[in-house]
């Protein structure tokens, strides 16, 4: 392998793919690292959402539409029951307020429309929301990355990395180094055991998920549903998710992640119960405590160390914005939005 690049990449997930693509495009020599295969971790688990309006009052995520148009698909939506009347009236507001995104349906005429859908207090129609294969993306972000020609992949970790004025050499799990001007830690759940950043503001959270067989003659494809959980269709199946589990006892799957996922599914979709589970699995991913916005940029007092991370459950969104905008903040690093700064943990009095 060529040890000299301009950047390493350690982490071939969701945030470093995008990254990657980003840096090959402006012409940079980049080395992705991953002691695993590409969207190994959370960024292969399944299928994600892409939802322009999916806060509790159904508000615009933040820099939507740009984050859409870089994204560059037309869809044909996915679908937000409201849980209550409160949460019906948020949605309707947002409706009106954002006409592009969103449409609202009243009660009586989901029926019609979406007669798969449990929605008693109204539902809104998504715009330009849909669902995505997260492996598929990430591995099309990275091979497209390759085939410009300055890209390369390698199965080996960061172990460590000593950051001189001019360059950083990062230390490999396989014995050997390599040098680069700048280090960008992309390793998601790793980052909050490193004793180099166990101390930013990151917080682990486990996710299971389930696939369900569909019975004969049950509806045919359907939009997806996002509400408490989320119930996507894959064609003979349904995929249906996720728990937000901030304390467990086992990073795998468990009997009582299973119940929970089905109970929320049925509040959205009818025959759930009946369907048989084929798939059950689970990831860890981590957030940003407070801001629940990625977190970008150079370590403090090491201007060579960045770290990409924390994209949670916006991550196609938030990677199509932000990932791509890397070029910029490394010649920049004061153009990062301050919402998506590094931050430390605040010590515990």
């Amino acid at each position: 392998m060529n040890t000299n690049f301009d950047t390493i990449i350690a982490g071939a997930g969701l945030a470093g793919a995008s990254a990657a693509m980003a840096l090959a495009k402006s012409g940079q020599r980049v080395c992705i690292l991953d002691r695993s295969e590409f969207a190994s971790g959370a960024s292969g688990s399944g299928l994600a959402l892409v939802s322009p309006m999916m806060s509790r009052k159904g508000r615009p995520v933040w820099k939507v539409r740009e984050a859409l148009d870089r994204l560059g698909r037309t869809d044909t939506g996915l679908l937000r029951p409201a849980s209550s009347l409160d949460q019906a009236t948020y949605f309707k507001e947002s409706s009106l307020q954002n006409p592009d995104l969103g449409t609202w349906i009243e009660p009586a005429k989901v029926g019609t429309r979406f007669p798969y859908v449990k929605a008693p207090f109204g539902l809104v129609h998504v715009h330009r929301g849909y669902a995505v294969d997260l492996a598929t993306l990430t591995k099309s972000w990275i091979q497209e990355s390759v085939e410009l020609g300055s890209v390369a992949f390698c199965h080996v970790a960061v172990q460590s990395w000593v950051e001189n004025q001019d360059c950083v050499r990062v230390l490999l799990s396989n014995g050997q180094s390599a040098i680069a001007e700048r280090l960008l830690l992309a390793t998601g759940p790793d980052l909050v055991n490193h004793p180099e950043t166990q101390h930013l503001n990151l917080h682990p959270i486990k996710g299971q998920r389930l696939r369900l067989k569909k019975p004969e003659g049950w509806f045919g494809s359907i939009l997806p549903i996002s509400g408490a959980g989320f119930v996507m269709d894959e064609g003979q199946t349904l995929s249906i998710g996720a728990t937000f589990e901030h304390d467990w006892q086992t990073e795998g799957p468990t009997e009582e992640g299973k119940i929970e996922l089905l109970n929320q599914a049925a509040e959205m979709i009818d025959g759930i119960h009946d369907m048989d589970v084929v798939e059950h699995v689970s990831g860890i991913r981590v957030t940003v405590p407070g801001t629940r916005m990625p977190m970008i940029g150079p370590l403090p007092n090491c201007p060579r160390i960045w770290v990409f991370t924390g994209l949670g459950s916006k991550g196609v969104l938030m990677a199509s914005l932000l990932g791509m905008k890397i070029p910029d903040f490394f010649n920049n690093f004061k153009s990062i939005p301050m919402n998506c700064r590094v931050a430390m943990r605040t010590p515990k009095a």
